[in-house]
């Protein structure tokens, strides 16, 4: 017998027999959001960015803190490479020298206008024109380089075609007993020890006490730095004093990181001189990416690639940094400092003012009497002073702008458990024995959303604001790590000779910034019964 499944679903129907649909805030909001196209688009720019900052590592990007310096101050370019970009700047400098000594020959109204470029600091002008015109006269034969310029060009170019860029990504070791194969990162200082010195013919003994004067000559220049003008006697107390504070462990760490660092390093000079004869013989293809044997029993995963082929879409920085991928980690950084900032705020803004809404009388009193105080002190100074006294590092920066943002959202939320606590739901509930924390956070906090939604909005932009304030004054995120505040700071003194190291982060950052500002507005219209674009 078949048995027909009743729907589970009761619909209600009007006096006309039609079906009662059910609306909500949420629906309703959503209706009037789509409305607003500006809302809108600044709602997928946000997803965008964040899905970019969230995805980043998986990106086909240059590391975002790999330096080499022989691309500092590299132009954005889309089709020509780093290489040919060091080529053309001593080609420049050649030819300007060349004008300087006579051998360039101009015209007086160009060497005039050249002098003028000087005078005016209007170097870009000066290279250019150099390199136009040396160009020019040596494709017509009228200009040839010096023997001694000529060397030194041949010697670049051949950097250019040899120099690699070796990347050793794991390590691995093989028990010759056991035959077990181990990552070597993985291991522990005291199994590391014992692999290094048979590589380098050295006893154990002689390489622990080696380790052991590096670790604590490390520490002994980390103090220095930080506490400069002590006397040696303090130098060597404090030193004890860290040492103990780190613990055998800590001092393992710092040990076991050495030695890989230079295990790596040999690794990488080994790889370099073999890549350099396949490169001679015209064997070698790059990228590269394989497996090779350094020892019997060590084996490495390594990539490769010429150091000098790589395209820079946004340019390098000062320390020959792609810019492109330093955004797209500053924006890593930015967008989490705006979103847990809130986030932060918003939690203890919320535990707070319903707190101080609903138990009234003197919790209310002393709470409100701790926001007024706070309001009236000088917030970023209290932000300084915390980054100054407890260390200038991501952590610490959360904190501090948390900790003195929460005041605007917990008088917000105070305000609107004020006006519902009374209600009847709130009284249906405390009659049915429900306890204070579930009244609040059950039934007035969620009747309080749509205000701390839009509230939240607003205040991810406040956050990236605040923060790019203070990475300018040099309190904010430091290297290795960068935000969009940070590279618009870094940026800044030169931003004559090198505009797109200031233009690409603060065009990023302001894309950003306008995108959520019109979302938060969007999503303050939505949620307003009254909002002019009410369906």
């Amino acid at each position: 017998m078949n048995l027909k499944k009743k729907d589970s679903k009761v619909e209600s129907l009007n006096e006309f027999e039609q079906t009662i649909v059910g609306n909500s805030l949420g629906k309703d909001a959503w209706k009037r959001l789509k409305k607003n196209k500006m809302a809108v688009l600044g709602m997928i720019i946000v997803i965008i960015y964040t899905l970019l900052a969230t995805f980043a590592t998986f990106l086909p990007i240059y590391p975002y803190d790999e330096i080499i310096l022989d691309h500092q101050h590299l132009p954005p370019t889309l089709n020509t490479t780093a290489g040919e970009l060091m080529m053309k700047t001593k080609l420049e400098e050649v030819y300007f020298k060349a004008w300087k000594s006579g051998s360039l020959k101009v015209t007086d109204e160009q060497s005039a206008q050249i002098k003028q470029w000087i005078a005016d600091n209007q170097i870009t002008q000066v290279w250019d024109f150099s390199y136009k015109e040396g160009q020019r006269q040596l494709a017509a034969g009228t200009f040839t380089f010096s023997s001694s310029d000529q060397k030194s060009i041949d010697r670049l170019q051949k950097r250019i075609d040899t120099e690699l860029l070796v990347s050793v990504k794991k390590v691995f070791w093989k028990d010759s007993e056991t035959g077990k194969i181990s990552q070597l990162g993985k291991m522990s200082y005291d199994e590391i020890l014992p692999i290094y010195a048979a590589s380098n013919n050295v006893t154990v003994e002689s390489l622990r006490e080696q380790s052991n004067q590096e670790v604590r000559s490390q520490v002994l220049n980390d103090l220095k730095s930080k506490t400069p003008g002590l006397s040696d006697e303090d130098y060597a107390a404090n030193l004890e004093i860290e040492l103990k504070t780190m613990g055998s462990k800590g001092f393992d760490t710092i040990a076991k990181t050495n030695l890989l660092g230079k295990i790596t390093t040999q690794i990488t000079r080994s790889t370099e001189k073999t890549l350099a004869q396949e490169i001679k013989d015209g064997t070698a293809v790059f990228p590269m990416k394989k497996t090779i044997q350094v020892s019997e029993n060590l084996t490495a995963q390594i990539e490769a690639s010429k150091k000098h082929s790589r395209h820079y879409l946004l340019g390098t920085d000062y320390s020959g940094r792609d810019m492109l991928s330093r955004i797209i980690y500053g924006g890593q950084v930015s967008i989490a400092i705006g979103f847990i900032g809130t986030l932060t705020s918003v939690l203890l803004g919320i535990l707070l003012g319903a707190l101080a809404g609903y138990l009234g009388g003197k919790v209310d009193f002393f709470l409100m009497r701790l926001v007024d105080i706070m309001y009236g002190l000088p917030y970023m100074l209290l932000v300084i002073i915390s980054m100054a006294i407890f260390g200038r590092n991501i952590l610490n920066l959360f904190i501090a702008l948390a900790l003195v943002s929460w005041l605007t959202i917990a008088r917000m939320v105070r305000g609107q458990v004020m006006s519902l606590k009374n209600s009847e739901f709130v009284e249906a509930a405390r009659s049915m024995g429900a306890s204070t924390w579930r009244i609040i956070f059950r039934h007035m906090v969620p009747n309080s959303l749509s205000i701390i939604i839009v509230y939240s909005t607003l205040r991810i932009p406040a956050f990236i604001m605040q923060e790019s304030f203070l990475s300018f004054l040099g309190l904010g995120v430091q290297a290795p790590y960068a935000s969009w505040g940070s590279l618009v700071g870094d940026a800044v003194t030169g931003m004559t000779l090198y505009p797109w190291k200031l233009i690409f982060p603060a065009l990023a950052m302001t894309i950003f910034l306008f995108a959520m500002n019109f979302f938060g507005d969007g999503l303050r219209d939505a949620f307003d019964p009254q909002s002019k674009n009410q369906l």
